[in-house]
């Protein structure tokens, strides 16, 4: 509106110049110095908007330019904002994975309480991001074990051998600034310096009880050092660490629960075996010496503890199952009628439909089957060939002959050592797995029998 009132008047002003002017210019000149006169009035009252305009646009267009300016500015954040959500939520999953995961050593806690504590350890630094350095002790009456870390020589810390009374066990997750400032009051001096040099200068410390009902396992802590000086723990941190806490915990008490419950499974095994011992006087010391050499190969084989653990106590159970035959025959003198072979035969059988019936022993059960098969497939109870023997059998099957061999039943008298050796050679890969035979022949070569 300013601009069209300022061209009306430019033009009002020129022309009432050149109306004032016009009788003068026309007496002056013919009539085409009016019109050009008019044209040139016109033309500057033009040039005149246009330089005005042009000022305006100016104006407008650095103003423009500078609200897209502030939309960029503002656009940038919001893409920054998204990419920060993008990885926050990226994290979240990783870490819901690695919770999935944790969750999982429920399905096998006897063999991963050591992978347990480190994961547990490893996926709460991970997500609690302040904390750089942490560790795991857990409780034995008094004593308080280092079990794992991440930043400490844990075996050195171990050697101080700390009590629980030296370490701050709070009821639930707490955030604890300068915490060597509060252990110097529950360690004795030596204790305190010793344990400060090894721990370092630490800004905050969270630490987690690892707590079932009324039972305390031990405590995580995860730690700051003072030279993150940036860096603190939330309030909301110590709650995600009393979940880690009650996790640990359930797994703990699971796991001591199992434990008891395999010691329950090994004193009917053993009881068992005391049962076999009464009641076949030649069988007694056998089963042990078998499971002490059967183990000792799977273990030079590198079999895994598991399965070593397996081969133990399925050599202490592999002549279970001739409770089941009668006296008569197992003390016998004399060679056996077909008959009564056949009754020998069933002892594994026997064994396995006996250590089946037991809860977590049906793999074992599956190695007595089968500790009397042969190699070349003419072995009993179900003439298996070569590979298709389990090891664990196979392994047994050598010990077994072995110890046959060099002790005395009412049949025979026993072979040397030498002899022995000698008939695992010549039967290798008839009756044995030749593998088998010369790893057991390694390790019986070094005992003095």
């Amino acid at each position: 509106m300013k601009k069209d009132t300022l061209i009306v008047a430019v033009v009002f002003f020129n022309i009432t110049i050149f109306g004032n002017n016009i009788d003068k210019t026309i007496s002056f000149q013919n009539g085409i110095f009016y019109y050009i006169l008019l044209f040139l009035l016109v033309v500057t009252s033009i040039i005149i908007t246009l330089f005005i305009d042009r000022k305006t646009l100016k104006k407008k267009y650095l103003e423009k330019e500078n609200e897209l300016k502030g939309l960029n500015l503002d656009l940038d954040s919001a893409n920054k904002e998204l990419e920060d959500s993008y990885k926050k939520i990226e994290k979240l999953n990783s870490s819901i994975i690695k919770i999935l995961e944790l969750s999982s050593f429920f399905a096998a806690p006897k063999l991963m309480e050591k992978d347990f504590e480190k994961k547990v350890l490893d996926l709460a630094i991970e997500i609690i991001e302040p904390a750089k350095n942490g560790s795991i002790f857990l409780f034995n009456d008094d004593n308080a074990k280092m079990v794992y870390a991440r930043g400490y020589d844990y075996n050195k810390i171990n050697e101080l051998k700390l009590k629980k009374q030296d370490l701050i066990v709070p009821e639930k997750s707490k955030i604890i600034k300068e915490i060597h400032n509060v252990n110097k009051y529950r360690m004795s001096e030596d204790l305190f310096n010793e344990f400060h040099k090894l721990g370092g200068n630490l800004k905050e410390t969270l630490i987690t009880p690892i707590i079932f009902n009324s039972e305390t396992f031990g405590i995580i802590t995860l730690d700051i050092h003072k030279n993150e000086s940036t860096k603190r723990f939330e309030d909301y941190h110590t709650k995600i660490m009393d979940y880690f806490g009650k996790t640990f915990a359930g797994f703990l008490k699971m796991l001591n629960f199992i434990k008891q419950e395999g010691k329950f499974h090994k004193d009917i095994a053993l009881t068992l075996v005391k049962a076999l011992e009464y009641y076949d006087d030649y069988t007694r010391g056998h089963s042990e010496r078998v499971a002490n050499w059967a183990s000792l190969v799977a273990e030079k084989m590198n079999m895994d503890k598991e399965k070593i653990e397996r081969i133990y106590w399925a050599g202490v159970l592999h002549d279970i199952g001739k409770i089941f035959i009668p006296q008569t025959i197992l003390n016998k003198s004399g060679r056996l009628t077909p008959e009564e072979y056949e009754k020998i035969k069933l002892h594994p059988v026997k064994g396995e439909e006996l250590i089946d019936k037991v809860e977590e022993m049906a793999d074992i059960s599956k190695i007595i089957r089968h500790h009397h098969e042969r190699w070349d497939g003419t072995g009993y109870p179900d003439g298996l060939l070569r590979e298709n023997i389990p090891l664990e059998s196979r392994i047994l099957a050598v010990a077994d002959s072995f110890d046959a061999m060099i002790s005395k039943r009412p049949y025979k008298k026993p072979l040397t050592k030498k002899e022995a050796i000698f008939e695992l050679k010549r039967l290798s890969m008839k009756q044995f797995d030749g593998k088998v035979v010369s790893a057991f022949i390694e390790i019986i070569e070094k005992e003095d029998i």
